[in-house]
């Protein structure tokens, strides 16, 4: 039977195509549409039905506008799309047996495109696709075993970016894995991920019980649509909806293909540099600590803390090592974070590698302490994190611009374990548990509970002292204040070492009798002594 209409409607009674029929729409309302072996139907407008499409032939939208389908979550045989102004889902849709692409893509928009166990997808390319523009997922039926290398032709945009997904060791029932390709950087990344591909996978499973889910994403080989930064610093990643995880990783640049697993059954998956994260909490001495917090003198009120980091510049010159480029932040970090949030000054961080001696600086970064002595990252609420790192112990220095430093001790069992998790156990230099290089009220301050970095340290060198050679008291003086007893600098100063706006030697609150009193103990002849791992 061959027919030719520009709209067919079937309600209530059946119909068999034995050879083409080709209509400007095809609506099947509760009627049964049989397509016979080796027959195509050929629809150059919408498809809506509300049952099957039975037999085997062949669905083929060939429109010359943008076709609309709504099957109700209802199946198609067999389906060739052959548009290129696309086919748009307007209901879920599903495909027993094969998938052709010849020209155009099918966006899902909010609607799930749904192949079954045995389907076939072939043709799929740039332009020519499963396009998950909205929350719709491409979903792969497995039933109740499990399944190895399926593919899901997604892509987004222009380009396509197929994700090959694995599921095994689990228990199945009628289970099914479902995936997206979105355009751009992980939503979720860490605000200094810096090379990523771009594109991201979100994935999930139902039906399944435990096991592995592995999925690889094929991004695309045009360097701009691919990737962003450094391709070689590119790693398969997966998250899990809180943390970031490496199990499972591999990567291709020549074939653009990023591996990771997930052991929860949702999450996403996608390239980026690898990194870890650090939560950590310190003291500063010259902060007026009081309870375990300090105060924030130095930004509340009218702000004095630089948007630019000190360190990497004159005159401090820190060693930078593998931290990129000068930190600028913007100005709203130093607003009112709320009490005990509220960002107290920059500070230097350094990784060194786990070794009893001969240790290796590694990295460095600059980052912000918190009023309650959390170190933050640069906008001044995240863990503090460090690229092209790979989880594992560290030995682990904190520095600042006129404290004597801190260092966990590089021994066997006291180095600082890094994750890519953001839920990291705490590194507490503020615990007088926790094992630091030197001693307390030698090398770090320890009062009422709570272990400090030490002030005083002016001339930012390896000790802090009154009156020895190259002491501190006389370049503030000299230095500082130009040799002006009665003088003071007011601001972002290094001699301010009560951390105050105001670097003075006589007035009241000055910072010579906060050294000598405050930090020395009264002792004119004492000095503190600056511990980095060797």
């Amino acid at each position: 039977m061959r027919r030719k209409k520009l709209y067919t409607m079937l309600w209530a009674f059946a119909i068999t195509v034995c050879s083409n029929l080709a209509s400007a729409q095809l609506v099947i309302d509760n009627a049964q549409f049989f397509i016979q072996p080796g027959a195509t139907v050929t629809v150059q407008g919408d498809v809506t039905s509300n049952a099957d499409i039975l037999g085997t032939g062949l669905l083929q939208l060939k429109g010359t506008t943008q076709q609309n389908v709504n099957m109700n979550g209802f199946t198609i045989p067999n389906l060739e799309i052959d548009n290129t102004n696309n086919v748009v889902l307007t209901g879920n849709t599903k495909v027993g047996t094969s998938v052709l692409f010849t020209n155009g893509k099918v966006q899902l928009g909010s609607f799930n495109f749904i192949l079954a166990s045995a389907t076939t997808v072939t043709g799929a390319a740039a332009n020519k696709f499963l396009e998950t523009n909205g929350s719709g997922f491409v979903q792969r039926a497995i039933g109740n075993a499990a399944a190895s290398n399926q593919i899901i032709p997604v892509g987004a945009g222009s380009n396509y970016a197929p994700i090959s997904l694995t599921h095994a060791g689990g228990t199945y029932s009628n289970a099914v894995l479902s995936a997206q390709a979105k355009t751009g950087k992980s939503p979720n990344s860490h605000i200094r991920t810096e090379s990523y591909s771009n594109v991201y996978w979100p994935v999930s499973t139902t039906g399944v019980t435990g096991g592995t889910f592995t999925g690889t994403g094929t991004y695309p080989a045009d360097g701009a649509s691919g990737f962003t930064g450094t391709e070689a610093d590119i790693r398969g990643m997966s998250f899990n909806g809180t943390d970031w995880s490496l199990a499972g990783e591999a990567h291709d640049n020549a074939a653009n293909t990023l591996t990771a697993q997930l052991a929860a059954n949702t999450g996403q998956i996608t390239g980026m540099n690898r990194f870890v994260l650090m939560n950590s909490k310190v003291l500063l001495q010259g902060a007026n600590v009081v309870g375990g917090i300090m105060s924030d003198g130095l930004r509340s009120g009218t702000n004095v803390i630089p948007t630019t980091e000190p360190y990497r510049g004159a005159p401090y010159n820190f060693v930078s090592l593998n931290g990129g480029v000068q930190e600028v932040v913007a100005a709203s970090v130093f607003n009112d974070l709320g009490s005990f949030n509220n960002i107290v000054d920059w500070v230097f961080l350094e990784l060194r590698n786990n070794v009893t001696s001969g240790s290796t600086l590694l990295h460095t970064r600059s980052a912000f302490v918190q009023r309650d002595g959390d170190i933050v990252d640069i906008d001044g609420a995240s863990p503090l994190y460090f690229k092209n790192v790979d989880a594992g112990d560290y030995t682990i220095t904190v520095r600042h611009r006129n404290h004597i430093a801190i260092s966990t001790n590089n021994t066997a069992g006291s180095y600082k374990n890094l994750t890519l998790s953001s839920s990291t156990p705490i590194l507490d230099f503020t615990a007088p548990a926790t094992n630091i290089l030197g001693t307390a009220n030698t090398n770090y301050f320890q009062s009422a509970g709570v272990n400090m970095m030490y002030a005083g340290n002016a001339n930012f060198n390896a000790v802090t002292n009154y009156s020895s050679l190259g002491n501190d008291r006389l370049y503030l003086l000299n230095i500082i204040l130009a040799g002006a007893t009665t003088g003071s600098v007011s601001g972002y100063s290094v001699g301010d070492l009560n951390m105050n706006k105001i670097a003075n030697y006589s007035a009241l609150g000055n910072d010579r009798l906060y050294l000598l009193n405050t930090v020395l103990g009264g002792s004119s002849t004492s000095s503190k002594t600056q511990l980095l791992p060797n």
